[in-house]
């Protein structure tokens, strides 16, 4: 049974009625005035491409983060080779089920490590924070086996679409985001953060078109009175799809004057993102004293998807919508090859190994990703939690060293065409966990 609330199918429906929107869409609340250069909310990194008069950057912070880590590292285990490893959790609504299975089946399997670096996106968004402390927070992630449609949205009506900003209310993901992430929480981010890990989540602002990345460390170690409802506001924004769920509209303080930039789910621009730091990683080893040799990385993608192509027919109906809901579709996985590959390029060439894991082929009658059924998401989470139990959820890339060598393995033919593969066609490696 297809969705009710398929967001392909409503963003084609979006552009459909643009022109009445226009006319009788819902007023915004001190909106950035139009023309204004764009300002950084607190709480959002302040990236050098935006400012370029801006000094302490998100790559100098992050490098100061990965230095601190490294230090540690070697503290615990001196002599030994150190591993840094990120972790990048994609959007995917309620496939966030298998995600959430993989994590817990990592744990149980008792090789589960911790991360240096957790991204989220969207539904990713809604996990990262649990993922980050650890596994000791896992009974959080068990909200996919038990969550309905009600507990995440209420409907608006039929007539919303026309005259608000969104078909639905996402009041109740608000109320269950308040119920996970709570004064206790945040302090326990801060004393990671403290450590020099490193917790980002995605969002895009609609007013700048533009992908804002917020460090919740920072926010959850802020001194400000505000921060924990910012804390949720971004989390909140990250999983809000455009269209199907309001905007959160956060405010940014300019010239003693305050205006409300309006954030959507990241995934209207990333579908998984990890943070460009990688590019000064030999800069960063060498100040914090260590050698190159000394010092491996790892980043681990977790997408709540298919990678692989379908393979298969779907004829679509002759109809407008259908037409305009598969485009939407086909474009949303152009975005996700996309938002990998960066990822793998990037870890690649600066001599890190791609550790990768999605909803494989294998896996019949997937649930539209924004039907929150029970008995399809624990079916689901069964399915990611038994695959880490067995070793047998990720695939990966291991570092290379050789140039030329690289030169291939970053070439889009051939990386696309692997992701693409069907899992018994790909010629990477099954990565096991060691014992």
């Amino acid at each position: 049974m297809r969705s009710r609330i398929n967001p392909a199918c409503w963003i084609a429906l979006s552009l459909t009625v643009i022109f009445v929107l226009t006319s009788c869409g819902s007023k915004r609340v001190a909106p950035p005035p139009a023309g204004k250069a764009f300002q950084v909310p607190w709480g959002a990194v302040p990236l050098e491409r935006w400012d370029p008069t801006f000094k302490n950057t998100f790559e100098r912070h992050l490098i100061e983060g990965l230095q601190m880590r490294l230090r540690e590292h070697h503290k615990k285990a001196p002599g030994k080779p150190i591993i840094l490893r990120g972790l990048a959790l994609s959007g995917g609504g309620s496939h966030g089920a298998y995600g959430a299975g993989v994590l817990i089946g990592w744990t149980d399997a008792g090789t589960r490590p911790e991360f240096d670096v957790v991204t989220g996106i969207s539904t990713g968004a809604l996990t990262a924070t649990a993922v980050f402390l650890g596994p000791k927070y896992d009974d959080s992630l068990r909200m996919y086996t038990k969550v309905t449609n009600k507990d995440i949205f209420k409907s608006r009506g039929l007539l919303a679409v026309l005259l608000n900003d969104s078909m639905y209310d996402s009041a109740p993901l608000r109320e269950l985001i308040a119920k996970q992430i709570d004064e206790e929480v945040l302090q326990a981010v801060a004393r990671e953060y403290a450590r020099g890990r490193r917790l980002f989540i995605g969002t895009v602002n609609l007013d700048a078109q533009a992908f804002t990345i917020w460090n919740m460390g920072l926010i959850a170690s802020s001194d400000r009175p505000d921060k924990l409802e910012r804390y949720r506001d971004v989390i909140l924004a990250s999983a809000s799809v455009p269209v199907v769920f309001p905007p959160v509209y956060i405010p940014v303080e300019v010239g003693g004057k305050t205006y409300r930039q309006m954030h959507v789910d990241g995934g209207a621009r990333e579908m998984i993102f990890f943070p460009q730091f990688i590019q000064n990683f030999d800069k960063a080893v060498a100040e914090a004293g260590f050698s190159s040799a000394d010092v491996h990385g790892e980043i681990y993608v977790l997408f709540n998807g298919r990678i692989a192509a379908r393979g298969t027919y779907e004829p679509v109906p002759p109809r407008a919508l259908n037409i305009m809901e598969v485009v939407a579709r086909t474009f949303q996985r152009a975005n996700t090859i996309s938002s990998i590959y960066q990822i793998w390029v990037g870890g690649l060439t600066h001599r890190l190994a791609i550790h990768i894991t999605d909803i494989a082929p294998e896996y019949k009658n997937l649930q539209e990703d924004m039907e929150f059924n029970r008995d399809d998401m624990k079916r689901l989470f069964d399915y990611g939690y038994n695959r880490s139990v067995k070793g047998e959820a990720w695939w990966t890339q291991p570092a290379v060293e050789d140039y030329r060598e690289i030169i291939r393995k970053i070439n889009p033919w051939n990386v696309i065409g692997e992701m693409e593969a069907r899992p018994e066609l790909r010629r990477l490696e099954m990565w096991r966990p060691k014992e």
